[in-house]
């Protein structure tokens, strides 16, 4: 039976565009998007030419017409552009700033205390500082955050010891939120030793106990959201030695949130409020009741029996089962989807 429930927001995807669309774009984006039940997502800053300017934003924002939902931003920064924080603070557009202390795709690395500290002061605003942070380097920033008063979100949290230290963080009342992946809730470093490049990712996958104290962070509000961290890549470039970095997610999160609820770890509550009631929270998401999907729960599907939306066109967890398959989509009165076909 087709249930009602308000469309998912994604607050952390790379849709690749500009600079490297051969893998995805803002439509196809959003088509994998749409198919997975997101109708909200939000762009990450780390192209090959990084979102750290007022025209870099603007363009990011033109492109993201063909975008069939809506696309919100989250600017960058290199610990250069602190002068363009003023004008870009109150655009509707952009929900955060990014900030990378540790290795990633893109040149956006931060490791200088001091200039971090700099940027964490410069960042007047209510709007959260997103951290790239393991180890050392999240302590850090956490700890810059606290001094600083700054409302901060950790984004992609994958290790125990990163859940203990969010913990702690919220315990001392500190304005602290984090998401975690669904790779990183189903997966574990075993299946980066079955799939090879098709599991690498950063933050990499960890140990089994890893995965265990990730699932009871979010079951205890430790963890805030669940994130999927949408970053498509070739197979040519997955097959590659190394491998390029990121899987996508925005088609097959919903699915194994679903399917957790069909064994009962977690509640259909728990996924709403995961992927819709806390995203739009922390990130003051402008999202209506005439935005919604409708899913069927109880029904079973393996996921890509039916093909992907998104460019890359493959997932790390294809032929997994999974529930719950989204039917239909309306954006603002509008629908987009329906019998599982994207009318656009």
């Amino acid at each position: 039976m087709l249930n009602k429930f308000p469309s998912f927001i994604d607050a952390h995807v790379h849709l690749r565009e500009p600079g490297a669309t051969h893998k995805e774009d803002f439509y196809t984006g959003s088509r994998a998007a749409i198919a997975g039940g997101f109708t909200y997502i939000l762009d990450m800053p780390n192209n090959p030419t990084p979102t750290v300017s007022l025209e870099r934003l603007q363009e990011k924002i033109a492109l993201s017409k063909k975008a069939l939902c809506e696309v919100g931003f989250h600017y960058g920064t290199n610990g250069k552009n602190m002068d363009t924080f003023e004008s870009i603070k109150n655009n509707p557009r952009v929900f955060g700033l990014k900030l990378y202390c540790n290795h990633t795709t893109g040149e956006m690395l931060i490791e200088d205390k001091k200039i971090l500290n700099a940027v964490f002061k410069a960042w007047n605003s209510p709007k959260p500082i997103l951290l790239h942070a393991e180890g050392n380097e999240l302590a850090i920033a956490i700890e810059l955050g606290r001094m600083n008063n700054k409302k901060i979100h950790v984004c992609h949290i994958s290790q125990s010891y990163e859940v203990e230290m969010v913990r702690q963080a919220k315990k001392k009342g500190q304005m602290i939120t984090a998401g975690v992946t669904p790779h990183h809730l189903f997966m574990t470093e075993k299946d980066r030793e079955k799939m090879k490049g098709y599991a690498t990712m950063k933050p990499p996958l960890g140990s089994i106990k890893d995965r265990e104290v990730l699932w009871k962070g979010l079951i205890e509000g430790t963890i805030d959201i669940v994130e999927t961290d949408h970053a498509p890549h070739t197979k040519e470039e997955k097959e590659k030695d190394p491998p390029a970095y990121g899987v996508p997610g925005l088609e097959t999160a919903v699915g194994l949130l679903f399917k957790a609820v069909k064994e009962k770890r977690i509640k259909v509550g728990d996924v709403v409020k995961w992927l819709y009631e806390n995203p739009k929270n922390i990130f003051k998401i402008p999202q209506g009741a005439d935005t919604y999907i409708e899913l069927d729960p109880e029904k079973p599907y393996r996921i890509g029996e039916s093909g992907y939306e998104t460019k890359c066109g493959w997932s790390p967890f294809d032929g997994w089962e999974a529930y719950g398959k989204v039917e239909s989509v309306v954006i603002e009165g509008r629908k987009i989807m329906e019998n599982h076909k994207i009318l656009n």
